[in-house]
């Protein structure tokens, strides 16, 4: 056990030895986001998590860690008028997953103005999307998986395609207490959205979790609590913007989130974003069943601009 533990983390060090970006303004920031409510209840500290289908965007390694195949559905009703929507399925069998994902965030009837006041000139909308599929392979305790993107955004009367490509590794150690995983993220290209094209949010993010410990109140031996941690540390290595997605500026920052299980029927959780953010706390709740989880997720933004909302479903099969 020792010696695949050494494996683990000496391939970890090997596999993003020498990464390095130019700082430029990024853009398409759903990119940077946990798009399943389960991540956002976590305030995206997901790195090490399971999440089906929404895996392809966080670390697709943990694709082959999944126990059966999935469907996921999301939908997150953000600040400003935006939604999120995604959905996916993860098609496990043995050692091996096949994932295909759908994430759009869009907001509508934006008033479209000329130089004189009065009523509006007409409206339009800003969308982003991104169709993925993603496979991963599970060798013994370690996982690799990658995930393509085709990419999509639209602003008024102009729109830009292009591609991206996210990489990951995962590892399970000590009977699956501690999950340690690693991934890059948004590797690709834009083109020209008008005069310039996106630059899209590379980011390398690291991260681990640990079940800490599981224990029964006094007379109810038959209904056990569980308590797990969960911790990333997260390095843009392209400079963003500020924007309400998260945080802003080429600095490393970490995510850190707390989970309750209580039979493990009903799941608490909350997290904690640190560095230059808007929104640093997040809380959620799932319920599960033998084939059904139900997930909530709430984040409320310190700008007074509003609270974030999101709904998630999963079936697995």
């Amino acid at each position: 056990m020792i010696r695949n533990s050494i494996g683990i983390l000496s391939f970890f060090a090997l596999f993003f030895l020498g990464i390095a970006a130019v700082a430029q303004d990024s853009g398409l920031d759903i990119l940077t986001l946990g798009p399943g409510t389960q991540a956002l209840g976590l305030n995206e500290a997901v790195t090490t998590e399971l999440l089906g289908a929404s895996s392809l965007y966080s670390n697709p390694a943990n694709l082959a860690m999944e126990n059966s195949s999935a469907l996921n559905a999301d939908y997150t009703l953000w600040i400003g008028d935006l939604t999120h929507t995604h959905a996916g399925i993860n098609l496990r069998k043995n050692n091996r997953a096949l994932a295909f994902g759908f994430l759009t965030s869009q907001t509508d009837e934006i008033p479209l103005r000329g130089n004189q006041p009065g009523p509006p000139d007409g409206s339009f909308n800003i969308s982003t999307l991104s169709l993925s599929g993603g496979y991963a392979y599970q060798l013994g305790p370690l996982a690799l998986g990658a995930t393509v993107q085709y990419l999509r955004e639209e602003y008024y009367i102009y729109n830009a395609s292009g591609y991206a490509a996210n990489l990951g590794v995962a590892g399970q150690l000590w009977d699956n207490r501690i999950r340690v995983g690693a991934s890059l993220l948004n590797l690709g290209k834009m083109s020209e959205l008008r005069n310039q094209s996106t630059k899209l949010p590379l980011t390398l993010r690291t991260g681990y979790s640990a079940k800490l410990f599981t224990f029964s109140p006094p007379g109810n031996e038959d209904l056990p609590i569980s308590v797990a941690l969960k911790n990333d540390v997260i390095f843009p290595l392209q400079e963003s913007r500020q924007t309400t997605q998260g945080n802003s500026s080429q600095q490393i920052y970490t995510n850190v989130a707390v989970e309750i299980s209580v039979a493990e029927i009903i799941a608490l959780r909350t997290g904690y974003k640190t560095g230059d953010t808007v929104r640093p706390w997040s809380a959620g709740l799932g319920l599960d069943t033998e084939a059904i989880s139900a997930n909530y997720a709430i984040i409320p933004f310190e700008t007074g601009f509003g609270t974030v909302h999101s709904l998630g479903l999963s079936y697995r099969f």
